[in-house]
């Protein structure tokens, strides 16, 4: 979603309703939404013989996430990479249209709009 930075000011109230719904309209679903960061890690698989055994591990993806005030690392497999990557993306992109949406609502509380 590319968002063009428009005073809100120099719209109408219509106009501002009517974005505020498209707003609404535009939110993924919610059980599509994944908090944290990924990250990659070198791990060392345990092998004797493994060339990981004397230098740089095996790349795996972990999500890192916050969970009961604590850092956790969860490891993601190369198969589902993807769809958390998408979830991850719809938790930023809901927390983008939830803040426009508030600015909407102060907006149109200072106009004394009532809906």
């Amino acid at each position: 979603m590319i968002t063009v930075k428009v005073s809100l000011k120099s719209l109408s109230s219509k106009e501002l309703i009517a974005r505020r719904q498209q707003l609404i309209d535009s939110l993924p679903k919610f059980d599509s939404l994944l908090r944290g960061s990924l990250i990659t890690r070198d791990v060392k698989c345990g092998k004797e013989n493994c060339h990981c055994a004397k230098g740089q591990g095996h790349p795996s993806l972990y999500l890192s996430s916050l969970h009961e005030g604590k850092t956790r690392l969860d490891y993601v497999p190369a198969s589902w990479e993807d769809s958390v990557r998408e979830r991850l993306a719809n938790h930023h992109l809901v927390q983008e249209i939830v803040a426009e949406l508030a600015e909407i609502n102060l907006e149109l509380l200072r106009r004394r709009e009532k809906d």
